[in-house]
């Protein structure tokens, strides 16, 4: 049921407001040393629109600091928000409804809001189980965040704005989807000076990459997807279209990280950052320039040698290749696009560069048909490929995927989900008993497997001893070693 007085809003404020923004916590994280934390980028963009429009915002990552009820009502107190926002994965949509109703047992007067790919996928199920939330924002969140914050300032009515959903007479309502922001060069760069960088240099930022001993930074130079993998939910927000931002928009962030956090990595989190040739050759010679090192995600199909070799000149030390499987069946159910001699030449070419690590990031369970053939052909792939890191998954239907509506059409996904089991994790419960040839208890022992078997692999961890060259990459990998053995070899799946 809404609540009228924040949908049709009369009062106006004659100061600037201060707006929180919150990132849940991380599910039941199997090591939060082991698994990859990188700065809510996200929430950051938010902040910075906010701030643009003159708002006093705070960022709390529940992913690095404690939450409890009591510790959330004490930076209630200290900061007195007028404004919650809960920016909230599909894992963690467990923790708004309780996260919220903290909020407004503090003071109901406070607006609080929900973001994030779960709600946008899902939002006439999502409202009713969090009731506490007064506003959805659907899609891409900071045009529609600005206007809510806007409305709220001047008194005016909230239900006018595009790209929102609340609740009326029982009912979800849905406001028109907001178009994509066309050029993303209108976007403020992150306020990053809202988060505290110690807190997140106790994991790797990427696998090889540690804050701990590098000043790194994440950044994005697109938005969107032109591929139709089926098991992706990143169109959810930001579509199939792919935005770039200008090379003078990016060289001006990536001076501004040089300058006020004294950068020399950055992580580029661009779905594939290799896609636009002409891009990554402009800002990887301008990174060499300032002696910025960077790793990136890439399709086996978008790079050639010539590329690879300029952006290892340029300081490129990890290239990550979305491979899936090793079964030319299972490539084109899952729409990936590539074939399996598309990776094994792009693995050759990253190595034939002379790039220092190289990822190859795999899946089981991408379509319910998969076999334990075609898991054996992934396993046989990997081993011939020998990636210097590998993220063997098992699949997680995400609303909104391909996946998962074929796996609720096939009855295989409850009617009641736990969305704590829709995370990349190992040693945990499935979201789903079963695919159509093989069990939720198969693929954990399979997973386990593969990935012991790989990472304890004479010919392979030889590789990584003869491929050490200074004392921060000897304690890195030993720290890495040490939490794998205590993720695997000491715990029973």
């Amino acid at each position: 049921m809404p609540d009228s007085t924040v949908l049709q809003r009369r009062e106006s404020f004659s100061r600037n407001l201060r707006v929180l923004l919150l990132q849940p916590p991380r599910p039941e994280a199997v090591d939060k040393e082991y698994l990859a934390t990188q700065i809510p980028i996200n929430l950051c963009y938010l902040a910075a629109v906010l701030e643009k429009a003159q708002a006093e915002v705070r960022i709390i990552d529940y992913f690095v600091d404690d939450y409890t009820a009591e510790l959330l009502t004490n930076e209630l107190r200290d900061f007195r928000p007028d404004i919650v926002g809960i920016g909230s994965f599909t894992s963690s949509i467990k923790y708004v409804e309780p996260i919220a109703r903290t909020v407004k047992l503090f003071n109901p007067r406070i607006v609080t809001l929900l973001g994030g790919v779960h709600l946008s996928a899902l939002p006439q199920q999502t409202m009713p189980d969090v009731p506490s939330i007064d506003l959805g924002v659907v899609g891409e969140g900071e045009e529609t965040l600005k206007e809510i914050y806007l409305a709220i300032k001047n008194g005016l009515p909230l239900c006018d704005i595009d790209g929102i959903c609340y609740r009326e007479d029982g009912r979800t309502v849905l406001t028109p989807r907001r178009a994509l922001i066309e050029n993303l060069d209108d976007i403020p760069f992150p306020a990053r000076h809202l988060v505290p960088l110690e807190k997140y240099k106790r994991a790797h930022v990427s696998r090889g990459f540690s804050r701990k001993y590098l000043n790194i930074m994440e950044l994005f130079t697109s938005r969107g997807c032109p591929n139709k993998c089926i098991f992706c939910a990143g169109h959810v927000n930001y579509g199939f279209k792919l935005r770039y931002r200008s090379f003078e928009n990016i060289r001006a962030e990536i001076l501004l990280l040089r300058e006020q956090y004294g950068i020399d990595h950055i992580t580029f989190d661009d779905d594939t950052l290799t896609i636009n040739r002409d891009l990554v050759v402009q800002v990887s010679s301008l990174l060499k320039e300032y002696n910025i090192t960077f790793d990136c995600n890439a399709r086996v199909n978008t790079v050639d040698y010539e590329l690879l070799k300029h952006m290892k000149n340029c300081g490129c030390k990890k290239v990550s290749f979305g491979v899936e499987s090793g079964s030319p069946r299972m490539l084109k159910l899952l729409k990936k696009g590539i074939t399996v001699e598309q990776v094994k030449h792009a693995f050759r070419m990253a190595k034939k560069a002379g790039i220092k690590y190289i990822e190859g990031t795999f899946m089981m369970g991408g379509h319910p048909d998969e076999t334990l053939e075609d898991v054996e052909m992934t396993r046989k792939l990997m081993f011939e490929l020998m990636p210097d890191f590998i993220s063997m998954s098992i699949i997680i239907p995400f609303p909104g995927t391909e996946t998962c509506n074929l796996m609720v059409q096939r009855g295989l996904l409850s009617e009641k989900p736990d969305w704590a089991n829709y995370t990349f994790n190992v040693h945990k419960k499935l979201p789903f008993e079963r695919l159509t040839y093989l069990t939720a208890s198969q693929l954990i022992a399979l997973q386990a497997h593969i990935i012991k078997s790989y990472y304890m692999n004479p010919v392979y961890l030889l590789r990584k001893v003869l491929g050490i060259r200074s004392l921060r990459d000897l304690a890195y990998f030993v720290k890495l070693g040490r939490q794998f053995f205590s993720l695997f070899m000491l715990k029973k799946n």
